[in-house]
């Protein structure tokens, strides 16, 4: 339990959290919770509203007249004349907000001389990929008198962006309309035929009701958009599918989560953290694939890479997820092998090259740890088109993202891959800013990745490319155990060739040491003496900082361009992803105990406990933590150059619980 609420099991067994209504420390922050069936998502939030977006396209977002829409769904009621609202921040009584796995609950009562009315309300997001959602309202007449008044349900629809916001009609007499001009079929249908009319920017049901004191009134509706359905079909679908069915399914779609953890609260937040995951499902009709959004800052736009790191770690819990998502990423790739570090979700959008260093890595070790946790070798021949060329088999998709890292990036003078306008850790940018500077992550990851694609290559029975990949992942070794500095390996060399992350200078960057590992190199008692003594320096109540001594504000000028105060943002924060990395290279490297106590320090029960008034970090939350060198800011995010708080939800922060305690059981065994 927090402040803010206590985490729960809801009536199918399935982890949920029930919002403290009278938490008085923050008055204003919205608490959203995100749900999604893929086509379309939600954002709720602690007053009510239900903000409609979807990714298809390109985000757009189905709400966002800023001054003229509340929600995406809502009931009012019309008593003699009067208008009510019934939106959950609207209430006089406000009894109880739950965030499930797909779904969110309000209820709460209104009472005033003309009416007194209990009302239930939920919004669900189903499995399935639909475009749509549906939404389940209870009123109660809790008054003496019976109430007869005129029930409405709303749909504050604007989409944008769009060329012309003209609009037809979208609702008439329960029937699917033309929607607007360039997002069609918008609808708002009712189970039961109510009268559709257009009210300003919503799409609005009206129909006649009377309730007597104690009788209860139950209504069904269904918002969302696809030219595909017809009224009876939603009607119909919207009968079939109760809130408890629907949680049902969510809870069958997540018995694929079978880690054996030491005390219960460990595996519910495994199994949450893995449903909230599935939320950041999108549809990207460009290339016509699923794949997993960064959230926040990323809806609009994110690194590509970011879909590769998620797909490894989606893998164990929903391959064909995981599969979409690395189709879709080849198939944003270039014929020459680069991979753009930004997608634009338009055909026509020219495509040049970044001065990125790390994507065609991240794919091809996304690949090759998709197929081995899956064994579904049959995806390396799968055809696949480039985005603007030929298809190919994702084969050639993977051979030439390995020659792109070799020509396209290339290694440096100590060997190593050059790390360019940073790699994972784009705080690092100018380290190569003149393309000499050189990453020991990049390094590590690619001998794990070339490691894998080797033995592929010899299963494809590719002699010569077996071969070539091999003496690329022999070298790249070689140069990486070359950067092992007494007790731990360095971050890399600058464009000077200055090392950085020295022994000398007490730098150790985690990601170096569980890279290393991971990628098997130097000696095992050099890996296993860095690993612990990343432990050792970078270890914190709430997780491991990306380095144990952060730089100056502004930094170095060989270093960063990016004036991040210490203990926020990558400068010394906490990453979730990466503390996760650094677990799962503690279980493969034997160390348990370790792995464990990190995975209890990373969690979010441990987070929303030790920091009972941050009101993030609880059930989702930013993409990283301010750490103790940030002083009094220990807890919270980055709000220094970006405000991290604006962002939440962003899926780092419960993509990797499961994953992680998967490698654990696997090392226990």
């Amino acid at each position: 339990m927090t402040k803010f609420g206590k985490y729960l099991v809801d009536d199918n067994g399935m982890p949920c959290f029930d919002v403290n209504l009278q938490a008085t420390l923050v008055t204003d922050y919205p608490f959203k919770h995100l749900i999604s069936t893929g086509r379309l998502s939600a954002m709720a939030d602690q007053w009510g509203s239900i903000t409609l977006f979807t990714t298809e396209g390109g985000y757009t977002s189905l709400v966002s007249n800023k001054f003229g829409a509340w929600s995406g769904i809502y009931p009012m009621i019309e008593v003699n004349g009067d208008l009510f609202s019934l939106i959950f921040d609207e209430l006089d009584k406000k009894i109880s907000l739950r965030y499930g796995i797909g779904y969110v609950e309000y209820s709460g009562e209104i009472r005033n001389d003309k009416l007194k009315l209990f009302v239930k309300q939920e919004f669900l997001m189903t499995p399935e990929r639909k475009p749509f959602m549906i939404a389940y309202f209870i009123f109660r007449n809790i008054g003496a008198e019976s109430i007869e008044a005129q029930m409405i349900l709303r749909s504050d629809v604007l989409p944008i962006p769009a060329s012309k916001l003209y609009k037809n009609n979208a609702v008439e007499n329960g029937k699917v309309g033309k929607g607007f001009a360039k997002f069609k079929n918008l609808f708002l249908i009712s189970e039961n035929d109510w009268k559709g009319n257009i009210s300003g920017i919503s799409l609005e049901l009206r129909n006649t009701v009377k309730i007597n004191p104690g009788d209860v009134l139950k209504v069904s509706c269904s918002v969302g958009y696809g030219k595909n359905y017809t009224t009876g079909e939603i009607q119909d679908y919207i009968r079939m599918n109760t809130p408890h069915e629907i949680r049902g399914r969510w809870k069958e779609k997540l018995s694929s989560v079978d880690v054996k953890c030491p005390e219960k609260w460990m595996k519910d937040e495994c199994t949450w953290s893995v449903g909230q995951l599935l939320s950041f499902t999108c549809y990207d009709n460009s290339v016509d694939e699923y794949y997993v959004n960064l959230g926040g800052y990323g809806w609009k736009r994110f690194a590509v890479r970011e879909d590769c790191e998620t797909a490894l770690a989606l893998a164990y819990w929903d391959p064909p997820l995981a599969k979409s998502s690395l189709r879709w990423v080849a198939k944003t790739q270039l014929s020459n092998g680069d991979i753009p570090k930004d997608h634009g979700f338009k055909r026509d959008k020219t495509l040049s090259s970044d001065f990125e260093s790390d994507t065609e890595i991240w794919f091809i070790l996304g690949c090759c740890e998709y197929i081995k946790q899956t064994r579904d070798y049959a995806i390396l021949d799968e055809k696949i088109p480039f985005w603007k060329g030929e298809t190919e088999t994702l084969w050639i998709h993977l051979k030439r993202a390995y020659q792109w890292i070799l020509n396209g990036i290339g290694p440096g003078p100590h060997g190593l891959i050059l790390i360019k306008d940073g790699d994972w850790n784009d705080y690092l940018s100018q380290m190569g800013r003149m393309g000499r500077g050189e990453s020991v992550m990049n390094s590590a990851m690619a001998c794990r990745a070339f490691d894998d694609l080797a033995k592929f290559a010899k299963m494809q029975e590719d002699r010569e490319f077996h071969e070539k990949v091999t003496e690329s992942m022999i070298k790249l070794r070689k140069a990486v155990s070359s950067a092992f500095d007494k007790d731990w390996f360095i971050r890399g060399y600058t464009d000077e060739g200055k090392p950085v992350g020295t022994y000398s200078e007490n730098r150790l960057f985690i990601n170096a040491q569980s890279w290393a590992a991971l990628g098997r190199c130097g000696t095992e008692e050099q890996r296993k003496q860095a690993l612990l003594n990343a432990v050792e320096r970078c270890h914190t109540d709430i997780g491991m900082t990306l380095v144990n001594k952060p730089y100056s504000c502004p930094p170095p000028a060989n270093i960063s361009r990016h004036p991040i105060p210490a203990g926020e943002g990558e400068n010394g924060g906490i990453w979730p992803q990466t503390v996760y990395w650094m677990i799962w290279a503690l279980a493969e490297a034997g160390l348990t105990e370790l792995a464990l106590k990190e995975w209890k320090a990373i969690s979010l029960r441990n987070h929303s406990r030790l920091f009972p008034d941050v009101p993030y970090g609880i059930f989702n939350g930013p993409d990283c933590y301010s750490s103790k060198y940030a002083g009094k800011r220990e807890g919270r995010t980055q709000i220094r150059i970006t405000n991290r708080v604006e962002s939440v939800p962003m899926n780092p922060i419960v993509a990797w619980q499961a994953f992680a305690m998967k490698k654990i059981n696997e090392t226990r065994i």
